[in-house]
């Protein structure tokens, strides 16, 4: 590929496509590359927070905008980032297809990586009844007793969407009170099919060929049976590209920007989930605002 795009979006989540469309219109050559559709919004099972959708499944979401955004003219490609690196006249991007691709400015828009709890047994039973995803794995659960780990809207929204797949779900949650929106803990707690258990952290995941039970640290039940867990307990900035280039990230690994998402490197500008912007409130309408504030900076500098 001996073109050179105006800017390359590496990320193709919500702010990557957010930022495609600002671009398109500005009139930037741009593509938009990684290796999976969507991000973390095709996971969610349903987006009630996105103003002009009262209520969205994430996939239909990212769907409409992809679908604007090839629409304008933006070029899409699916395959991994192995390197980045500063050029005289810009950067360059080397696949893992060891290809290359030049471009004048990158957005980076790379999200997040789930947290993992890191006690026995997660790594073992990892997709043998341990998951991170409700929305990918839930209906292998069917008519299933299971369990959702975590108090925040992501744990909240995947044990109201498998209520409607698995016979009984459990919602375990390390502290003493829900973190999600009201909005959702109304629901779940009018759901007969949930049950929520505060104050109840996990030691252990057990099993051999398959998850059968889970240890706790709540005194009414040490052992508790289930045959599907459901780990949410939130996510830390992907940190690819951030080592490797020396772009400034602040203690917890977030990529530091200033007011136009610029980052410490000229000419690499990053958004959405990574960064330390928007008070780190890590939401779809910060991370499409961040993308076009971004874009627009890029458009208009040299």
């Amino acid at each position: 590929m001996n073109e050179i795009y105006d800017l390359v979006i590496v990320g193709m989540g919500f702010a990557g496509y957010s930022g495609a469309i600002y671009a398109a219109r500005y009139g930037l050559k741009t593509l938009i590359i990684g290796e999976v559709f969507g991000g973390q919004t095709v996971e969610a099972h349903l987006i009630g927070n996105y103003p002009g959708f009262e209520e969205i499944t994430g996939i239909e979401l990212m769907q409409r905008v992809q679908q604007q955004t090839l629409k304008l003219g933006v070029t899409e490609l699916y395959e991994r980032v192995e390197h980045l690196e500063k050029t005289i006249s810009g950067f360059t991007l080397t696949l893992k297809s060891r290809q290359t691709i030049q471009t004048k400015k990158v957005l980076l828009t790379i999200g997040k990586t789930r947290r993992k709890l890191n006690v026995p047994g997660e790594k073992e039973l990892y997709g043998k009844g341990v998951t991170y995803c409700a929305t990918c794995d839930g209906y292998f659960f069917k008519g299933q007793e299971v369990a959702v780990i975590g108090g925040g809207d992501s744990a909240v929204t995947s044990a109201l969407f498998l209520s409607g797949i698995c016979s009984k779900v459990h919602i375990l949650v390390r502290g003493d009170q829900l973190r999600a929106e009201k909005y959702w803990i109304d629901k779940l707690n009018s759901n007969p099919k949930i049950t929520l258990h505060l104050n109840t952290g996990i030691e252990r995941f057990n099993g051999t060929d398959h998850l059968e039970s889970v240890s706790t640290t709540n005194p009414d039940f040490k052992t508790l049976d289930i045959q599907g867990a459901f780990i949410e307990v939130g996510h830390e900035p992907n940190k690819i590209f951030t080592e490797s280039i020396g772009v400034a990230t602040d203690e917890q690994g977030f990529i530091i920007v200033d007011k136009t998402q610029k980052t410490s490197i000229d000419g690499l500008y990053a958004a959405g989930d990574s960064t330390n912007a928007s008070n780190k409130f890590a939401q779809l309408l910060t991370a499409a605002a961040e993308a076009a504030i971004a874009v627009e900076a890029m458009a208009t500098t040299n």
